[in-house]
């Protein structure tokens, strides 16, 4: 019963006889699924099932299918936009933003819930506030807590209803770290951290069936350690906030937590009162997790009182029944009208292509950011091409343009009526930066499209000729908002849900 404790991932889309073996030997409570174990939906039902045969009905099957940057299922289901796009939407009309996320919930439950899946690991209600902050982005519905509180709940209520168990993260908040947890250990200054708490205060009250904590160290909440292995971090989710759902870390094989010896990671994170531990790649990681807990409730009668409480709690994450399967609804329309709603012009005079003479687009080479996401394809940005192939010209360039690439561009832009730059996270980039100076420095007419973080708007240059619109994201579903605003067919909001 200890391995059930545990929630680990798998290599392959395949159950060979090595991990049917090393399954079998930690019986764990949960295996979380990543794209690497996805090649189509059919196989990914199949696997689905391979799973709980071989584990039993005990066994949970979690995903991150959060829409927007992270998405483990490419096709066959739907492919939302992500939570900033529900957060700008609600800029524009909140009531109907609300419907939307209790729609997308219901939506992303039920197919999750025919494939098999018990859990999403979603929605993030991170805060992103600061323009130098690092690793959440669009994940995030914004700066307003309240509202990340009120859409979190409505998506979260949608799964449910819909048989899928949901999960608020990243406790206690890291939307304005500087430091990706994936990479570092980040620090949390006490001020910071009293807004970032807001949602997860609400989570009980909205029924959140599981918390996700994070690795970071959280001043206000514990100093010194990492809130994956900190008692009081977690006691105050419980007991401050009055949490008394499922709390299961981050994965700890992530390098926020990478300096510390993995068994005192595990340890720590046990000792702290976290129900369910995630580590999510290593199979030799996995079985020294294992050890390290049989040790740590062997010899300790706290321990054992503790481990009965956690699996008790993680019994309440049995499969939802669905009382009541809501008609089928076209996924497609509805992701389409959150991105329309939520595109937003940031900046400048509408940014409209005036039809005169054909514009210059120019696109990057799209490029993987964070490890949470999964490899790009290369194809990202064809519907936005396909779109507004009788408009402009186009001209592809590196993330990071050299010097030629950028006079290649200046040159190709006289004499057209609108350039269009195409940019994904360009205020971190140099070179990007010089290329949008020396195109507004010689354009009279300039417009932006930011592929996801309405942050970047700080490295703009101020022109009154530059418009900078966004849709919160690159997916297909943005593209066809991001071109509907340039060929006029819908008018963008004017306000952001970045304040």
């Amino acid at each position: 019963m200890i391995g059930r404790r545990l929630w680990i991932g798998i290599p392959d889309p395949e159950i060979s006889p090595e991990t049917s073996r090393h399954l079998q030997q930690i019986d764990p409570g949960g295996v979380i699924l990543f794209g690497r174990n996805i090649t189509s939906h059919a196989r990914l039902t199949d696997l689905v099932t391979e799973l709980r045969e071989l584990l039993g009905s005990h066994l949970r099957i979690c995903i991150d299918q959060e829409g927007g940057r992270v998405v483990r299922i490419p096709e066959g289901i739907t492919i939302f936009p992500g939570n900033l796009s529900l957060g700008a939407a609600a800029c524009r009309d909140r009531s109907r933003a609300l419907e939307l996320a209790r729609l997308q919930g219901q939506i992303s439950g039920q197919e999750l819930h025919q494939i098999g899946i018990d859990v999403n690991l979603s929605p993030c209600v991170d805060l992103i506030q600061r323009s130098e902050a690092r690793g959440i982005g669009s994940r995030s519905f914004g700066s307003d807590a309240a509202l990340a509180l009120a859409l979190a709940t409505e998506i979260g209520r949608g799964h449910r209803q819909q048989g899928v168990h949901d999960c608020w993260k990243h406790y206690p908040g890291i939307g304005s770290v500087k430091v990706d947890p994936h990479h570092g250990l980040p620090r949390l200054e006490s001020q910071v951290s009293e807004t970032h708490l807001l949602p997860f205060a609400g989570a009980s009250a909205a029924g959140a069936s599981m918390v996700m904590t994070t690795h970071v160290v959280a001043e206000r909440l514990d100093p010194i350690h990492p809130v994956t292995t900190s008692a009081a971090a977690v006691s105050y989710l419980r007991e401050d906030l009055g949490y008394r759902g499922v709390v299961i870390t981050d994965c700890l094989e992530m390098g926020g937590v990478a300096g510390f010896e993995f068994e005192k990671v595990i340890r720590g994170a046990a000792d702290a009162g976290h129900d369910a531990l995630l580590v999510s790649h290593t199979p030799a990681r996995q079985l020294e997790a294992l050890r390290v807990l049989e040790r740590l409730i062997d010899a300790d009668q706290g321990s054992q009182a503790q481990h009965q409480q956690s699996l008790s709690r993680l019994d309440s994450l049995s499969r939802i029944p669905v009382g009541d399967p809501m008609a089928t609804l076209h996924g497609e329309s509805v992701a389409l009208e959150i991105a329309r709603c939520g595109t937003t012009l940031l900046a400048g005079p509408a940014a409209t292509l005036s039809g005169s003479t054909k514009g210059l687009l120019v696109l990057p080479q799209l490029h993987t950011t964070s490890p949470v996401e999964d490899p790009l394809q290369g194809l990202e940005l064809n519907l936005l091409v396909e779109e507004l192939a009788d408009a402009v010209e186009t001209l592809s360039i590196d993330s990071e343009p050299s010097r030629q690439q950028i006079e290649r561009v200046l040159t190709r832009a006289r004499g057209v009526g609108e350039t269009i730059l195409v940019l994904k996270g360009f205020r971190h980039s140099s070179s990007a930066r010089g290329l949008v100076e020396a195109v507004a420095a010689q354009q009279d007419r300039l417009i932006i499209v930011l592929l996801e973080d309405p942050r970047d708007l700080v490295a703009i240059p101020a022109g009154a000729g530059i418009s900078v619109i966004t849709a919160h994201g690159y997916r297909p579903v943005h593209q066809q908002a991001i071109a509907d605003v340039l060929l006029g067919r819908i008018t963008p909001s004017d306000r952001s849900p970045m304040g």
